[in-house]
C-alpha cells in the first residue's frame, strides 16, 4: 500500500529529469550554434564549457556577485590594454594581442553596458541565462579565450540577448610576452589568457 503512494511521486521525477534534460540538450545547442555562426573564424572554434542554465529575471538583472565579476573583468580587461598601448600613447597596430584585447573590449563594453543602462531591478522570470567559455582565433590571428552570456527565452527557442566578456592574465608575464605576440607572417598565435579567479 505504501509503495504505491510514491509511484506518483516517481513518476512526477522521471518527468522532471526529463524535462530539464531536454531543456539543457536544448540550450547547449541553441548557444553552440551561435556562437559558431557569430564568430569570425568559426573553424577555430573550441566550446571548452557551457555552464548550467540559471533562470534570468529581465534583461538587465545580475546577481551582486555576477556584478563584481564583471566589475573585475572590465578592470582587468582595461588595465592590461592600458599598460601594453602605455596608456594608449603609443599604440602597436602589429601587435596583434593588443588589437585583440581592444576589439574584444569594444564589443565588451557595446554588448554589456548598453544593456545595463535601463532598468537593473530583479523583474519577472523571464526566462534562461547561460555562460559559454570559448577559444577562437581573432581576425587579427590572435587565439583568446572569453566567455559569452547569453540571455534566452523560455522556451530555449531563440537567443533574446548575448555579450563576450574575454578574461586576460593580469600576471607580469602579460607585459614580458608583448614581443612575442607580434603578427608575424601569419603562423604564429598570441593568446589571451583565460584567468582561473570567479
Amino acid at each position: 500500500m505504501k509503495i504505491t503512494k510514491f509511484i506518483p511521486l516517481a513518476m512526477f521525477l522521471v518527468v522532471l529529469l526529463a524535462s530539464c534534460q531536454s531543456r539543457e540538450s536544448k540550450i547547449n545547442k541553441l548557444v553552440s550554434s551561435h556562437l559558431e555562426q557569430s564568430l569570425e573564424n568559426p573553424q577555430n572554434l573550441k566550446v571548452l564549457e557551457i555552464a548550467e542554465p540559471d533562470s534570468a529575471f529581465g534583461l538587465n538583472y545580475f546577481t551582486k556577485q555576477e556584478q563584481a565579476y564583471m566589475l573585475g573583468t572590465v578592470t582587468n580587461v582595461t588595465k592590461v590594454l592600458m599598460e601594453r598601448t602605455e596608456y594608449m600613447t603609443k599604440p602597436d597596430l602589429d601587435d596583434a594581442y593588443t588589437m585583440t584585447l581592444a576589439d574584444l573590449e569594444m564589443r565588451m563594453s557595446t554588448g554589456l553596458f548598453s544593456g545595463m543602462l535601463g532598468d537593473c531591478k530583479k523583474g519577472a522570470w523571464s526566462g534562461w541565462k547561460v555562460r559559454v567559455t570559448y577559444i577562437c582565433k581573432s581576425k587579427y590571428g590572435c587565439m583568446y579565450k572569453a566567455q559569452r552570456w547569453y540571455f534566452l527565452d523560455k522556451d530555449c527557442q531563440t537567443v533574446i540577448r548575448s555579450f563576450d566578456l574575454p578574461i586576460v592574465e593580469t600576471s607580469k608575464a602579460d607585459k614580458t610576452t608583448k614581443s612575442a605576440t607580434k603578427k608575424k607572417q601569419g603562423n604564429t598565435a598570441s593568446k589571451i589568457m583565460l584567468s582561473t579567479g570567479k
